[in-house]
């Protein structure tokens, strides 16, 4: 036999509870061929165990379909004699057949009735404590599942700010990609501030004269490295680019022939 919810748990056990009044008790066992066995409470019992809850409360049950081989019948728990016939607590529906039982078999509608009143008393509470762990699930389906959020959903809840592509983010790379940050370049097409800078104002800016000596000096330090024809190129190459330079270089030149 499989646990019951009443027995593993205190909340359960102590729902509908009536001091002096033990309804396990008056629980039968089930025997069926290649099943296991159940505990089973009778409907007698369970109308007993709510009046003992609820003596003012009412069960009302209802005709809603009869012929000569079938009938169906609705039962409905109200917790007050006086309460509105729309405000029960919980209601059910039966439907049995007529069957060539000797004692049982033209007694349909009773079966349907007591069917409709047990089911209506156990959705009230008053034989629910019974249930199986783990016993059987509904055979279909009654309503929409609960999503079950994906890997990525919940990386992303957790805080993960891991880009898309897979690249890491670095703070000097916003400072960079700000266009206000960003010193405009000068008539060398030098920039008169670095590039990724915090805050520009905070920074001195390049004067122009300063940007020609670091001009001349980006230079001598290449022809010191490169050698003698190289450095010559470059100089040429530069002066053509360059009409100041190009000036300079042609004054040069001219103090040079007269001397």
């Amino acid at each position: 036999m499989k646990e019951k919810l009443f027995d593993r748990s205190e909340a359960v056990a102590a729902l509908n509870r009536v001091e002096g009044f033990n309804p396990m008790e008056l629980a039968r066992k089930l025997s069926k061929e290649g099943q296991e066995d159940q505990l089973y409470l009778d409907v007698k019992y369970r109308k007993l165990w709510f009046r003992l809850v609820h003596p003012l409360g009412k069960i009302v049950s209802s005709i809603r379909s009869f012929t000569e081989n079938m009938a169906i019948v609705e039962a409905r728990i109200y917790l007050d004699k006086c309460d509105a016939e729309e405000n029960y607590i919980a209601n059910a529906f039966s439907q049995r057949f007529r069957t060539n039982d000797p004692n049982f078999g033209d007694k349909f509608l009773e079966m349907a009735e007591t069917a409709a009143v047990g089911r209506a008393l156990s959705d009230a509470g008053f034989g629910l404590q019974f249930a199986d762990v783990g016993e059987e699930n509904d055979p279909m389906q009654v309503d929409a599942g609960i999503q079950i959020p994906s890997m990525t959903a919940q990386s992303q809840v957790q805080g993960n700010d891991t880009p898309q592509g897979g690249m890491t983010w670095n703070p000097q790379m916003q400072s960079g990609m700000q266009g206000n940050n960003i010193p405009p370049a000068n008539q060398y097409g030098q920039n008169l501030q670095p590039a990724m800078t915090g805050n520009p104002q905070m920074q001195p800016a390049m004067t122009e004269n300063q940007g020609m000596k670091a001009t001349a000096q980006n230079q001598g330090n290449q022809s010191q490295t490169m050698p003698q024809g190289t450095a010559n190129q470059q100089s040429s190459a530069s002066a053509q680019s360059n009409p100041m330079m190009n000036q300079f270089y042609q004054l040069l030149d001219g103090e040079l022939r007269e001397t």
